[in-house]
C-alpha cells in the first residue's frame, strides 16, 4: 500500500497508523509536483526505473518502529530529512549549509516557550489568537540564523510570511476572483482552497482567477455540471487567468470539459497557443498545437501534431510532424525503458544517439550525426556519488575534475587530444600541456580562492566571508587590489561597495529588492543614480548624475514597446505575437521621424528581410 501523501508544505505525510514493517510503499510529491513511488524491498525502498532519488528510512531500538524518513534529491544533491509522520524537519546541501523547519506543538504559538522538534530554532514571531494545531510550519531558519515566518488561517492556510527583513507577503484565498462572490457555506467556491490574492510588502497585489465560464469549454455548460461560483462544478481550481500587480489581466489560460488546457495566451493575445488533444492508443497519443503569429491586424498561424508516448507511465514528446519557432528543430525522439533519450532526429535528419550508466540514467555517451563521416561524440565519465562529471572528453578536447568529499571542484584541467571526432573516448591522446584551474572552501562550500590557468605568476583571486551572516566581504585580484563589501540588509544584499581605487558605491533597494538608487563617492564627488520600476519590477526610469534621465515603456505583456529620454528622443517599438521588432521607429525631440527599419519574420520565427536598417 501507499501510505504517504503530499502535504501542503510539500512533506510526506502518513495516513496510516504509525510507521512498522508492515507498509510497503511509499510516495513523495516533489516541489515541481512530480510523485514518486517507492516500494519495499528488503531493508530498502526502490523506486521507478525513471527515479534516481532515494529514500530511507530510519528505524527505533527495536529495529522496526520507523522514527524517520531521509531523503536525497540529486538534482542539487540535497538531503532532506523528515520525521515518522512526514514533517520535513531539515534540507542540507552537498556542500553543508541547511536550513530547519519549526512546527507548532498544539499547545503554543511562541516557539520559545514550546516547538516541535524541540531542538528546531525558536522563531522570532508569535502568532497571535489561539495556538495553532500541531504541525504547522513556523518558521524555516537558514544556516546563518536568517528567517522566513509563516501565520496561518484556522483552515491550516499561509495567510503572511514574513522576510528577514520583517517584510510582510500577504495571502488571500477563495475571493471574489475565484467565485465566492459573497461568502456562503453552499457554495463550493468559498471553500475551492484557491490561492486568489497575493500583496507585496510594497502592497502591490496579484489577483489569480479560476474557473471562469467564459474561459471554460468555450463558455457553454458542461454535461452534468451545476454552475458554481464564476464557473462550472469540477473545475474549482481551474486557473483561468492573472492579473498582475499594474492591474493588468496578464495571462490567460482555457480548459476543456476534462480540466484539459485548450488554450492560453498573454494580454493582447502575445504567445498564444490552442490546443486539441487526441485519444490514447495504447501508450500513444497526439496533440494538435495552433501556434499564433503575426500581429492583432494581420494574424498567422501554424498547426503542428505532437505525439507522445507512454513510458512508465509519463507522457513523453515522441515527435512534431512540421518544424515551428517553439518546438525546436528535433522531429522525432526515442526512448528507452527508463524515460531515457536514446535517440532524436531533426528534421533535415541529423541523428544524435545516447548511451546511458541505467542503474544512473546519468548520459555516458552522446553521438551528434550518427552514421556519418562528420559524427562527432562526447563521453562522460561522472563521480561515483554525485552527479558531478569527472572527466568529458569531446572532440580535441579533454576536461579532467576532481572534488572534495562534498563534491565541491577542486581543480579542473583542460587537455588537447588528437582525437578529432572524440570516437576514442576517454582514451584519447593528449597533445601538448594542459590548462589547469584549482579552487578551495571554507566548511560551507563558498569559494576562498580561485587560480586561473597561467604559469608564469600569481593569477589567484581570494575572498573572504563574513562566518556571521555568510556575506562576502573582500574580494582580493591577483594584483592584491582589494574590494570591501558590507552594509548587507536582512535579505542579504550589499549596501556598500569600496573600490580598490577608494571609490565607494552606495546601493539602496525598494521593499521587493529593486535596485533603488547607486551613489558613488570618490575624490570629493558624489554622483546619483536612481532607478523605478512600475508594479511588476519592470524598469520605467533612470535618472543619471547630469540630471538627464532615460524612460522605458511595456505592454500590457510586458514587452518593451518605448525607450525615450529627457531631451526627447524616442525609439518605438512595434511587435508581433512571438516578440519578434518588426518595426522600429526612431524620432528626435521636435518628433521627426530620424530613421525607420522594418523586418519581416516566417512562420517559424526566421529573420526573411529587413528594409531600412541603418549603420
Amino acid at each position: 500500500m501507499s501510505c504517504y501523501t503530499r502535504q501542503d508544505n510539500g512533506a510526506i505525510f502518513c495516513e496510516g497508523p504509525k510507521s512498522s514493517t508492515n507498509r510497503d510503499g511509499v510516495a513523495i510529491v516533489r516541489p515541481d509536483g512530480k510523485k514518486y513511488t517507492f516500494s519495499k524491498s528488503g531493508a530498502a525502498w526502490i523506486g521507478d526505473a525513471d527515479v534516481n532519488d532515494r529514500i530511507t528510512a530510519s528505524y527505533g531500538t527495536d529495529g522496526i518502529t520507523i522514527i524517520g524518513w531521509t531523503y536525497v534529491s540529486v538534482r542539487g544533491d540535497v538531503t532532506e530529512r523528515y520525521d515518522a509522520t512526514g514533517l520535513l524537519l531539515s534540507i542540507t546541501t552537498r556542500a553543508g549549509t541547511t536550513q530547519r523547519m519549526t512546527y507548532s506543538n498544539g499547545a503554543t504559538n511562541d516557539t520559545r516557550v514550546g516547538r516541535g522538534p524541540a531542538d528546531a530554532p525558536a522563531c522570532s514571531n508569535v502568532q497571535a489568537g489561539a495556538a495553532l494545531p500541531v504541525g504547522r510550519l513556523l518558521c524555516v531558519t537558514d544556516h546563518w540564523g536568517r528567517q522566513l515566518q509563516f501565520e496561518y488561517d484556522p483552515g491550516g492556510r499561509i495567510t503572511k510570511a514574513i522576510d528577514p527583513s520583517n517584510q510582510f507577503y500577504l495571502y488571500e484565498y477563495d475571493g471574489p476572483s475565484g467565485g465566492c462572490l459573497a461568502a456562503s457555506t453552499t457554495n463550493r467556491a468559498c471553500s475551492a482552497n484557491n490561492l486568489t490574492k497575493v500583496t507585496y510588502p510594497d502592497h502591490k497585489s496579484k489577483t489569480y482567477f479560476y474557473n471562469e465560464a467564459v474561459h471554460i469549454n468555450g463558455g457553454v455548460a458542461c454535461a452534468n455540471t451545476v454552475v458554481i461560483g464564476n464557473g462550472f462544478g469540477g473545475l474549482l481550481n481551474q486557473l483561468t487567468g492573472i492579473v498582475d500587480e499594474n492591474g493588468v489581466r496578464y495571462s490567460s489560460w482555457t480548459f476543456d470539459c476534462q480540466g484539459r488546457t485548450t488554450s492560453n495566451e498573454l494580454a493582447g493575445g502575445v504567445g498564444k497557443a490552442t490546443l486539441a488533444y487526441g485519444a490514447w492508443n495504447a501508450d500513444n497519443a497526439t496533440t494538435t498545437v495552433t501556434h499564433y503569429l503575426g500581429t492583432l491586424a494581420n494574424p498567422q498561424t501554424t498547426v503542428r501534431s505532437y505525439t507522445y508516448q507512454k513510458v512508465l507511465g509519463i507522457a513523453k514528446n515522441a515527435g512534431i510532424d512540421q518544424p515551428c519557432a517553439e518546438c525546436g528543430p528535433i522531429k522525432s525522439r526515442i526512448y528507452d525503458a527508463h524515460g531515457n533519450v536514446v535517440s532524436q532526429t531533426d528534421f533535415n535528419g541529423n541523428k544524435t544517439t545516447y548511451v546511458y550508466d541505467l542503474a544512473r540514467n546519468q548520459e555516458m555517451s552522446s553521438t551528434e550525426g550518427f552514421g556519418t563521416a562528420q559524427a562527432r561524440t562526447i563521453t562522460t565519465a561522472w563521480h561515483p556519488t554525485y552527479r558531478l562529471p569527472i572527466k568529458i572528453a569531446e572532440p580535441l578536447r579533454i576536461t579532467t575534475n576532481t572534488y572534495d568529499a562534498k563534491g565541491n571542484l577542486l581543480n579542473k584541467s583542460v587537455e588537447a587530444t588528437s582525437d578529432a571526432t572524440g570516437a576514442q573516448g576517454l582514451s584519447a591522446t593528449s597533445v601538448g600541456s594542459a590548462k589547469a584551474w584549482a579552487y578551495t572552501y571554507n566548511d560551507v562550500g563558498q569559494v576562498l580562492a580561485a587560480k586561473g590557468p597561467r604559469t608564469d605568476l600569481d593569477d589567484t583571486t581570494r575572498y573572504a566571508y563574513d562566518a556571521a551572516t555568510g556575506n562576502l566581504q573582500t574580494i582580493t585580484n591577483a594584483a592584491g587590489h582589494i574590494t570591501i563589501l558590507s552594509h548587507y540588509d536582512a535579505n542579504g544584499r550589499v549596501g556598500r561597495i569600496v573600490d580598490a581605487n577608494g571609490l565607494t558605491t552606495d546601493l539602496a533597494y525598494y521593499p521587493r529588492g529593486w535596485l533603488k538608487s547607486r551613489t558613488v563617492t570618490g575624490n570629493g564627488v558624489t554622483e546619483l543614480t536612481s532607478y523605478g520600476y512600475d508594479g511588476v519590477g519592470q524598469l520605467k526610469k533612470v535618472s543619471l548624475p547630469d540630471g538627464s534621465w532615460i524612460g522605458y515603456d511595456y505592454d500590457d505583456a510586458h514587452r518593451l514597446t518605448d525607450t525615450y529620454d529627457s531631451l526627447g528622443n524616442r525609439i518605438s517599438y512595434t511587435l508581433d505575437a512571438m516578440g519578434n521588432r518588426i518595426s522600429e521607429q526612431v524620432t528626435d525631440p521636435s518628433g521627426a521621424l530620424a530613421r525607420q527599419t522594418t523586418r519581416v519574420y516566417d512562420a517559424l520565427n526566421r529573420l526573411q528581410a529587413v528594409t531600412g536598417a541603418g549603420p
